[in-house]
């Protein structure tokens, strides 16, 4: 079996890594609506109570995005270890053990049909174009496979499922940060927006994820968020 680079989303993405404006990008499956309605504040504001302030109401709306979030990402991730056990390897003319593999620039990848394209336009690797010809035939048929695989298994719908429900936590967090606190209730629901989603990694038992001023930082959040229940 070759080992097959994807990128696996964190369980807790951190803003340093992911932007804090994505491109929106259609809702798909379960959380399709929710993800809609979380994008939407103005209509999440009109259904708050008279006893509850808009932030707060859009503390709550965060509360189920996060959850949608989670749910969209543990399908994304099943999907991708479906893609890594049952999809399709790539042919050896591809990989190191290939006539190509000492021209790779990664260990353990393998050559694209795109990458062999370019490598038949370089003049200065003519002595490779054979070889390439026939691996840019065999990668075209792989890679042809590989998306009929993934287009069986749903997992473009799974993918725009988790984009969706990221760009909908990224819009509705970034709005209830940059809104005026005015009570110790509303200053928590900010401070639950910067520990579970924009800077996850000040809490890391990892040294290295961050620094004596942000781990401070989250300490006075923790306090802050203990003063009063979650939305």
């Amino acid at each position: 079996m070759v080992i097959r680079a994807f990128s696996m989303p964190n369980s807790s993405p951190s803003a340093k890594d992911t932007p804090l404006r994505l491109t929106r990008r259609s809702l798909f499956a379960g959380t399709a609506s929710l993800a809609a309605t979380a994008l939407a504040p103005a209509t999440l504001v009109a259904q708050a109570t008279q006893d509850e302030s808009e932030l707060t109401a859009l503390g709550r709306r965060f509360e189920q995005a996060l959850g949608v979030y989670r749910a969209a990402q543990r399908h994304f991730n099943a999907c991708e270890r479906r893609c890594l056990s049952e999809g399709p390897d790539p042919p050896p003319i591809l990989t190191e053990a290939g006539p190509l593999g000492h021209l790779l620039r990664i260990k353990g990848s393998w050559w694209s049909a795109r990458e062999l394209h370019w490598l038949l336009k370089d003049e200065e690797e003519r002595a490779s174009w054979p070889e390439a010809q026939a691996a840019y035939a065999a990668a075209l048929a792989y890679e042809a496979r590989d998306r009929r695989f993934r287009r069986r298994i749903g997992f473009r719908v799974t993918e725009r499922a988790h984009e969706g429900a990221i760009d909908a936590l990224h819009d509705l967090g970034d709005l209830i940060l940059t809104a005026p606190a005015h009570s110790r209730a509303e200053l928590a629901v900010q401070g639950r927006v910067v520990k579970f989603w924009g800077k996850p990694e000040w809490w890391s038992r990892q040294e290295s994820h961050a620094d004596s001023c942000e781990r401070f930082a989250a300490r006075i959040i923790d306090g802050v968020i203990a003063m009063a229940p979650p939305p």
